[in-house]
């Protein structure tokens, strides 16, 4: 009768069954295997949430590759330290200060840049400065240890001639929430930070401003998208890989910031699990100036406008040399 299966049928089609999966499993466990890399991410803030993305909801185990968060540093100088000895085999940060990692000989390679000069700004008080001319005879609040710093101090002089540490007075401070907190509590005219920090500025200080984006300065006198943030990976993590290796971690990340984008309320509520206000991520995002957009440095459009961004801090003398493509991988 059709449809009709005997015990004698059940019994051999399941021993078939089993032998094929025997015989599939080792090429089914190669298939699953993933490629273990340490990263590390600065504490409370948007890469921390980031990096608990590509744990938690598998973006890397998608691509064949396994994240594990060494640790969440409370000072930017200490997380790049770390990047330094090779503690870290991958993580964000502005790539400028992968640069001058390079030039003193750590193996550090740039693969991506996830953002544009538009997440970085210049904050203020409302009867405080509107424009960068302004900041002149001011005291700025600003992680000196930071890419952002070394860029927008470069920016400033290239562009207008102005010069931090000389026109302005500049207040170091180990992280992007104590440089809005110096203009919270008036020792600081102005301070330059990324999002969130200045998001939450804006939501506690009132009438006050983001007056400027660093992004916006930069393609005002260059017409070009300045890079900021990026993705570096260990070069000697690299050359023990197999190939193909650096562009799944690129994938990687670049799926999980699609998914951000596609998810905010859910990012704005992983904000809040860190004690991030919900008001305060929501307008970072709505502003625009929190936004994600992974270039792969495989792409040569996408190195060629870093490299541009890099001759401009060379012929100001913030790079010892010109950067050739041996930063990128």
């Amino acid at each position: 009768m059709a449809g009709l299966i005997t015990r004698r049928t059940f019994i051999t089609r399941t021993a078939a069954a089993g032998a094929a999966a025997a015989i599939g499993a080792p090429a089914i466990v190669r298939a699953q295997t993933t490629i273990p890399i340490v990263t590390g991410t600065l504490a409370g803030g948007w890469t921390e949430i980031a990096n608990n993305l590509l744990t938690e909801r598998g973006f890397g185990e998608r691509n064949g590759i396994k994240f594990s968060v060494f640790n969440s540093y409370a000072a930017l100088a200490n997380y790049y330290a770390d990047v330094t000895k090779g503690t870290l085999e991958v993580g964000i940060g502005a790539w400028d200060a992968f640069v001058r990692m390079y030039e003193k000989g750590v193996p550090v390679r740039l693969v991506g840049i996830v953002s544009t000069g538009q997440m970085a700004g210049l904050f203020a008080r409302a009867n405080g400065p509107n424009t960068m001319a302004e900041l002149k005879g001011k005291t700025l609040a600003a992680m000196q240890a930071s890419g952002t710093y070394a860029m927008t101090k470069t920016w400033a002089k290239e562009f207008e001639g102005i010069e931090f540490e000389k026109d302005v007075q500049v207040q170091s401070v180990p992280n992007p929430p104590a440089t809005v907190t110096l203009v919270a509590g008036e020792r600081a005219d102005a301070a330059l930070s990324w999002e969130h920090s200045l998001s939450v500025g804006l939501h506690r200080v009132p009438g006050s401003k983001v007056f400027l984006t660093i992004g916006e300065y930069y393609k005002r006198h260059t017409n070009r998208d300045m890079p900021f943030f990026g993705i570096f990976m260990r070069a000697d993590w690299i050359a023990k890989q197999p190939k193909g290796t650096v562009e799944r971690v690129v994938k990687s990340y670049a799926d999980m910031f699609a998914w951000v984008h596609a998810n905010e309320a859910d990012f704005i509520k992983r904000a809040e699990e860190l004690k991030i206000e919900a008001a305060v991520m929501r307008m970072a995002l709505s502003s625009g100036r929190m936004r994600f957009d992974s270039r792969a440095m495989a792409i040569d459009k996408n190195r060629e406008e870093v490299l541009f961004a890099a001759n401009l801090l060379t012929k100001a003398g913030t790079f010892e040399k010109k950067l050739d493509d041996g930063f990128f991988a």
